[in-house]
């Protein structure tokens, strides 16, 4: 979400700065951040990747190494692992929205 967390989205035109990136730094950075395999901080560490390969494929959320871990429907073990909350379905949705509309660095 942006700034506010009360802020309506407009879901058809995802914005990465807007969108996805400040939901990565409330969720994700604290151990995806620069010391990690994977960097969630900045669009261009997102897309190279990390161990396990590349976490974003553009238009093809259900092909997505990320989404799979968000959402807890692929090999390997669901992200953030408890005890930290998982991300919840409009989350999620929010990010496969962006990666369907060809992850934008917008």
């Amino acid at each position: 979400m942006g700034t506010n967390p009360n802020e309506e989205i407009n879901t058809e035109e995802m914005s990465y700065k807007k969108h996805i990136q400040p939901l990565f730094n409330a969720n994700c950075v604290n151990c995806h951040g620069d010391n990690g395999n994977l960097s969630l901080t900045t669009y261009n560490n997102l897309m190279k990747g990390g161990n396990s390969g590349k976490s974003i494929i553009a238009n093809n959320s259900t092909g997505s190494l990320l989404i799979n871990r968000l959402s807890g429907e692929g090999p390997g073990q669901r992200m953030p692992p408890e005890p930290a909350s998982q991300l919840d379905d409009t989350k999620i949705e929010l990010v496969k929205k962006w990666i369907d509309q060809g992850a934008l660095n917008n």
